[in-house]
């Protein structure tokens, strides 16, 4: 048996044996005496339906429950008293009996028997004596808990028995869902420890790519006030450092816009977009890129409308053009196509390892960090589509194709639905 349900079995015995314990202890302390005021009521109510001719009607019905009751004679000497057995009539009761009070009170006879004897006061001579033996309710009672206690010890096994039943029954569901909690809890952990250690990488990458335009910022400045640099050179190097300083602004811009994506804090602004259109108005912005460096570009276009916002769903488009611009290989071969499912952006690459395509959706990844500034990237191309198109609610897929030597970026355009 596991530790819950070792557990679970030792606290229901405990549980149960307990209440027992508990109820033959009320029992035994409380039981006769509220038996005994029960009976006390009892003969009040008898006593209370004596209208002095029905004396041998309620006496043949009390009999059968055990109960006397009859006239008897008022004397203070119990010799001369008909009901002389009973030494009822004490120092203390007679004036409360003498002043017409309902006497009631438990009593041991001569004969040595406990019984509970009410007297009411009929005349002067004569008064009511209603009484019952309280000897056979304290015989009941312990006889009940005589076998009450049998019971107990001869139930003990079936109890351990059921107890241990439903404790298996009752511990194993818990155990497994302790498990299943562990188990997500350390995942959680390990998911936790992950995001903490790209944090830390995020954070060193950042400080990584804005420490080089800094140090030539910095660097050529101080150049320029030392008196290093002749004159003539100065325009130059004033160019280097705006281009550096816009390097830098564009990358801090693109860091604030990618966080507020993973944080979920950017506005969707959806609106009808014509792909084909906004497709062909992309690739005009890089015309020569395509024409300076001989890249074979296929498209195929179909007309498509989707509703989504137009300014991320361009960036996005942006980056992934970029991306094969920069990483197309020597067989310079990239294909565009467009259909009611999906844009497919597909660039001749050497050899990718599928295993670890995530990699590459990983800002400032060693792959995508260089080759992509000719084209003004900032090394969070994939970063940055990937959160694009998580906020658009796109499914997305990147891959590389083995067959045609290809690397592929599909963007599903039907839009993911809860429960997917």
């Amino acid at each position: 048996m596991r530790r819950i349900s070792l557990k679970i079995f030792l606290f229901l015995n405990a549980l149960t044996y307990s209440f027992i314990a508990i109820y033959v202890l009320i029992n035994y302390i409380f039981l006769e005496n509220y038996q005994i005021r029960l009976k006390k009521r009892e003969l009040t109510s008898l006593s209370e339906q004596y209208n002095g001719n029905n004396i041998d009607e309620l006496s043949e019905l009390s009999e059968q429950n055990g109960i006397f009751i009859g006239e008897v004679s008022i004397t203070k000497d119990k010799k001369k008293s008909k009901f002389h057995s009973l030494k009822f009539i004490e120092n203390n009761l007679w004036e409360d009996l003498q002043s017409g009070k309902t006497v009631i009170d438990v009593q041991t006879g001569r004969d040595n028997i406990r019984r509970i004897i009410l007297a009411k006061k009929l005349d002067q001579e004569n008064m009511l004596v209603v009484a019952s033996s309280v000897a056979p309710i304290s015989d009941v009672i312990k006889s009940t808990l005589k076998f009450f206690i049998y019971i107990i010890f001869l139930s003990i096994p079936i109890n351990l028995y059921i107890a241990y039943v439903f404790s298996i029954k009752m511990g194993q569901p818990i155990e497994s869902e302790l498990l299943e909690l562990n188990a997500q809890l350390k995942e959680e952990l390990e998911k936790q420890k992950k995001s903490e250690q790209f944090r830390k990488n995020f954070i060193s990458n950042v400080t990584h790519e804005l420490k080089t335009p800094v140090a030539i910022i910095d660097g050529y400045s101080s150049a320029i006030l030392d008196g290093i640099i002749e004159d003539e050179e100065i325009p130059d190097i004033c160019k280097n450092i705006n281009q550096e300083a816009s390097n830098m602004n564009s990358l801090i811009q693109e860091l604030l816009f990618y966080c507020k994506m993973e944080s979920g804090y950017i506005s969707i602004k959806k609106e009808n977009i014509d792909l084909k259109e906004t497709l062909q108005n992309i690739l005009k912005r890089y015309s020569m890129d395509f024409k300076l460096n001989n890249i074979n570009l296929n498209l195929n276009l179909e007309n498509i409308t989707l509703l989504s916002d137009k300014k991320l769903l361009e960036r996005c488009l942006n980056n992934l053009i970029i991306n094969s611009l920069a990483y197309v290989n020597e067989k310079k071969n990239i294909d565009i196509f467009l259909d009611s499912n999906a844009i497919t952006i597909k660039n001749s690459s050497h050899s990718l390892n599928n295993e670890n395509i995530d990699e590459y959706f990983k800002p400032f990844s060693k792959k995508n960090d260089k080759k992509v500034r000719k084209y003004g990237g900032t090394g969070l191309g994939l970063s940055v589509v990937s959160e694009i198109l998580k906020n658009l609610s796109l499914n997305y897929k990147l891959y590389y194709d083995e067959v045609d030597e290809f690397v592929v970026f599909k963007i599903f355009l039907k839009p993911i639905t809860k429960g997917e």
